[in-house]
């Protein structure tokens, strides 16, 4: 039972061990001595000091901000090398692509307004069959009413 016991806290050591150091970046400045700290221009020397609970730090160079050796940086100075990579070659097209995105407003515009034309023109057509059909139908309202008359008199 206790070598169990014993062979699982060892194997959980080992694990913590291994994936706690695949997760920390080592720092490029970390070890150096203040003047090789001092000549580096990533790195900034941090003197020795003693915290509030009476513990004494001896001093160390570290990285500065953002200078750190870890994955984060180098992609985000691969994203800033593509962006501008991408801005260039977009520089170079630039020409041509005005010229296309006018052409294709001015086409589109163009469109618009033909539609806008054929709307207006469909609508002015149904209002001239609707007075049309208006005036037929107030036509025959007139002979129906004149036939009614007719007949009223000849019954008097």
């Amino acid at each position: 039972m206790k070598k169990l016991l014993f062979m699982s806290h060892a194997l959980i050591f080992t694990l913590a061990a291994t994936l706690t150091a695949g997760v920390s970046a080592d720092s490029p400045c970390k070890g150096l001595s203040e003047t090789q700290c001092s000549a580096n221009d990533k790195c900034t020397w941090v003197s020795g000091y003693t915290q509030k609970d009476g513990d004494k730090v001896k001093a160390y160079c570290r990285a500065k901000p953002g200078q750190g050796d870890s994955d984060k940086s180098e992609k985000k100075a691969k994203k800033k090398k593509e962006k501008s990579e991408e801005a260039v070659t977009a520089d170079k097209g630039d020409d041509k692509t005005d010229k296309n995105d006018k052409k294709k407003k001015s086409k589109q515009k163009e469109d618009k307004e033909d539609r806008a034309d054929k709307a207006e023109a469909k609508a002015d057509k149904k209002d001239d069959e609707s007075k049309s059909e208006k005036k037929e139908k107030k036509a025959r309202k007139d002979k129906k009413e004149s036939k009614t008359k007719k007949k009223s008199k000849k019954d008097e």
